[in-house]
């Protein structure tokens, strides 16, 4: 088994993956709580879009890629909070054009199918040392931003008319966390794609729900489904000959139906929040 770690590209795949492993569900908690889940999906269809964008004007496809989505999560969360349609709608908007505009792009920047399939669905073996050290310098930024913050992010998404009745600004704190987002949906192009990092953002957070007695215990244990559902699809994918990404999803439905099963034995207590 530890024949893998003998490729300098599973080793960076490990590394790479761990770092994704705790930022996803980290953020996930949040947007999943706040029946949020599905932008994950939303921005990483509008981030193909940007990548698209970047190779048709040669210029960074990640960079494109975080700009696009960073755009479009201002434009869900405004069309969410003006009222004027719902959360699930704005998200469909902003992933069926983001798609739709990818593709044309792509097809004008004359790239090949496996490019496109190595930003939609992950490519480890393409992993840079460099690589692994922005994500990990986004990581830091996501997750030092949600622990200065967090206070204010769980009152919101437990009671959001109290914290606005008591002064929080909710608004810009959904912007935050929207843009949060779209830099953990960037960050994790080449471990799972753009189309799959909403699996890694909900699964674990979904399977931690099912057995978490609180708050914390449901953000920690959620790491935990994240790591195994990372470690068992690089360890899978390899010994099986088969992509990373949907591998690592894969397992999280596995790991998320396991949860599933020992809940209907054990039937714990519902989430109770911590401060």
């Amino acid at each position: 088994m530890f024949e893998i770690f003998e490729f300098e590209f599973m080793r960076l795949a490990f590394v790479g993956g761990t770092i994704i492993g705790v930022l996803a569900p980290t953020i996930g908690i949040f947007l999943v709580l706040r029946r949020y889940g599905l932008i994950g999906d939303g921005l990483g269809h509008i981030a193909f879009g940007g990548v698209a964008f970047g190779q048709l004007v040669r210029a960074d496809p990640t960079l494109m890629a975080l700009s696009y989505s960073a755009l479009a999560a201002l434009g869900i969360e405004r069309l969410r909070a003006k009222g004027r349609l719902g959360g699930d709608v704005a998200i469909a908007i902003f992933l069926s054009s983001g798609l739709a505009l990818g593709l044309v792009l792509a097809r004008l920047a004359r790239r090949s199918t496996d490019q496109l399939w190595g930003y939609l669905f992950g490519s480890v073996i393409a992993l840079q040392p460099s690589d692994i050290v922005q994500i990990a310098l986004i990581a830091f930024c996501v997750i030092g931003t949600l622990f200065v913050v967090r206070r204010e992010l769980f009152f919101i998404t437990f009671d959001e008319e109290t914290a606005r009745a008591s002064g929080i600004r909710v608004g810009f704190y959904n912007i935050l966390l929207v843009l949060l987002a779209a830099l953990t949906v960037v960050s994790a192009i080449q471990i799972v794609g753009l189309l799959l990092i909403s699996a890694l953002l909900v699964l674990p957070v979904a399977a931690s729900l099912q057995i978490a007695r609180s708050f914390r215990q449901a953000l920690f244990t959620a790491i935990g489904c994240s790591l195994v559902s990372v470690y068992g699809g690089l360890i899978g994918s390899y010994y099986l000959d088969t992509q990373p990404g949907p591998t690592i999803v894969l397992t999280a439905l596995l790991v998320f139906v396991l949860a599933s099963a020992v809940r209907l034995v054990w039937r714990p207590s519902p989430l109770a929040p911590l401060p």
